[in-house]
């Protein structure tokens, strides 16, 4: 089968395209011209250059494919609002028109469960109703329904909501921010916001890779459906911390500080960073809201109908997270 993977220099598209070559798929990757394709180059999967903001461009790239992994996105937390809906929506919906000229119906969506949104009543399933506080959670919900439109005029599609990933090669990300911020001691990272009791769940990119992949051999049963993917279980933020605190062989943060005061103390420095152009994931004033939510999911469906199960514990996942970051000089 020959796959097209959209986003493939990105982080999860190099795992996903290593993981798709190890099973024995011919991969194509969809690039940009600015692209990093070191790694493609290396894997020696053939590549397109495609743009989702480049209608034209999108029929090229998907001639002679048998199915579509759309991973590309206008991806942060805290851009431009414009964008999210040029690439994020409209961008699937030309991609979907592109596919069908071509005679592509296989397609499978790489959404978020920031299309979920912070969930009142852990654990949320696929059948929660969605309420996302993001820009970018509101686009990829709204792509979600492009998906289902077509769905209804014949498109063999299926939607897949990862939770926050992580693993090596990852950076400038949530996960990145975080998990540097603490083990270089960052201010960001001495305090507890709040109880430090609120769930989040995260996924090793790995896990990921095994979720899509599942879900392109199990059409049978994939073909119409969504699915969360990520680790069995949430964790507490102090979990969290903890694990990492004994991966980095330092002292946990003790001390609680409240949501309000920490949103007094941020707000200057996210305003220096908007300023000077810098981006860090935990300068934001939302992101206090973000940590005193709870994002925790169920994995039930994907593990009943696809027979996923994730590999990686969070500390078996941070530790080999560390060590790559450590390898390669981000902490």
């Amino acid at each position: 089968m020959k796959v097209l993977v959209t986003g493939a220099s990105g982080f999860i598209g190099g795992h996903l395209v290593e993981n798709l070559l190890s099973k024995g798929y011919t991969v194509i990757g969809m690039v940009r011209k600015t692209s990093k394709i070191d790694l493609l180059k290396e894997l020696g999967v053939e590549l397109r250059y495609g743009d989702l903001t480049d209608p034209p461009s999108l029929v090229n790239v998907t001639r002679g494919v048998d199915a579509i992994i759309h991973l590309a996105a206008y991806y942060t937390f805290h851009g431009k609002k414009e964008l999210y809906w040029k690439v994020n929506v409209e961008g699937t919906r030309w991609l979907i028109e592109a596919a069908l000229k071509n005679g592509v119906d296989r397609f499978i969506y790489c959404s978020t469960t920031e299309a979920i949104g912070p969930v009142k009543n852990p654990p949320a399933d696929e059948n929660t109703p969605p309420n996302p506080v993001y820009e970018y959670g509101r686009s990829k919900l709204a792509a979600e329904n492009v998906v289902k439109e077509y769905m209804k005029k014949g498109l063999k599609a299926t939607i897949v909501r990862p939770s926050g990933v992580y693993g090596p090669r990852n950076v400038n990300d949530v996960s990145y921010y975080f998990i540097t911020s603490f083990a270089k001691n960052s201010l960001a990272t001495r305090f507890i916001v709040g109880s430090g009791r609120n769930l989040v769940q995260f996924v090793h990119v790995k896990d990921v890779c095994q979720g899509f992949r599942l879900v392109l051999e199990k059409s049978d049963v994939s073909v119409g459906e969504t699915y969360i993917i990520s680790e069995d279980r949430a964790y507490t933020y102090i979990e969290v911390f903890n694990i990492l605190a004994e991966i980095l062989g330092k002292a946990p943060p003790k001390h609680h500080i409240p949501p309000i005061l920490a949103k007094i103390l941020i707000a200057p420095v996210e305003l220096v960073n908007k300023i000077t152009g810098r981006e860090n994931f935990m300068w934001h004033v939302s992101t206090v809201d973000a940590v005193t939510s709870d994002r925790a999911y169920s994995i039930e469906k994907a593990k009943r109908e696809l027979g996923y199960r994730p590999k990686y514990d969070l500390k078996t996942g941070l530790k080999e997270t560390v060590e790559w970051y450590k390898a390669h000089g981000y902490i």
